[in-house]
Parts: C-alpha cells; sequence; structure tokens
C-alpha cells in the first residue's frame, strides 16, 4: 500500500464574522460550492472546522460578480434543505463576504483550492 505525505504552508488572511451559526455557515459554503459546480468537503480539528473547496477561483469569481449571491437566493436554498436561517443576519453575512473577495484572492492554495477555518461562531 502506497502513501504519501506533504507538508501544507497555511496562509491566515482577512477574517469575517460568521454573523449566523457555525453550520448554518457550512451549509452556506456547501450550497456555494454546489452552485459554482465544484466540490467541497468538511473536517474538523481540534476547536476548528474546515470547509475545503475545490476550485477557489470559481467560488470567489461567484461571490464577487454574480447577481445569484444574495440572501434571498440562499435564504430560499438553504430553506429547502432544511436550513432556518435569519435574512438579516444572512444579508450582513453575504455583503461581508463579497467584500472580502479580494483579499480571500491570496487565499487560494498551489492546486486552485479554497479552505476556510470556521472558530466557534
Amino acid at each position: 500500500m502506497s502513501q504519501s505525505f506533504r507538508p501544507v504552508k497555511e496562509l491566515w488572511n482577512m477574517h469575517s464574522s460568521c454573523f449566523v451559526e457555525s453550520e448554518e455557515l457550512i451549509a452556506l459554503l456547501h450550497d456555494l460550492a454546489a452552485r459554482v459546480g465544484t466540490a467541497s468537503e468538511e473536517h474538523e480539528y481540534g476547536d476548528n472546522k474546515a470547509v475545503w473547496l475545490e476550485d477557489g477561483n470559481r467560488v470567489l469569481d461567484y461571490i464577487e460578480a454574480d447577481e445569484r449571491f444574495s440572501a434571498d437566493s440562499f435564504k430560499d436554498s438553504m430553506e429547502e434543505q432544511g436550513v432556518v436561517i435569519n435574512q438579516n443576519d444572512l444579508t450582513a453575512l453575504i455583503d461581508n463576504m463579497r467584500s472580502l473577495v479580494k483579499q480571500w484572492r491570496g487565499s487560494i492554495g498551489e492546486h486552485g483550492e479554497l479552505v476556510f477555518y470556521i472558530d466557534a461562531c
């Protein structure tokens, strides 16, 4: 059986307040990945949870420029999945994410991936 390992370079970029519960934020990130057609995975590291998005550029492009990246659109989509979320909190989160896209581009990994660490929200 062949296995491999490699070092990881972590860059802590500009953070955002969660505005919503961590499980709601994780659901939004998975929904976001599905919208842009990229894979996503969730992992736990001690007190932190991480959401890995395969194509970080595609995700950030969507956040930055697509009109469907809106609280109304995500609220409806998340409610279809059984996730109830406060509209005002979601609006604040969406607006904040959009304002941080330029800084977050520096966090795209060597293979195009983007990873969000979610501290206790």
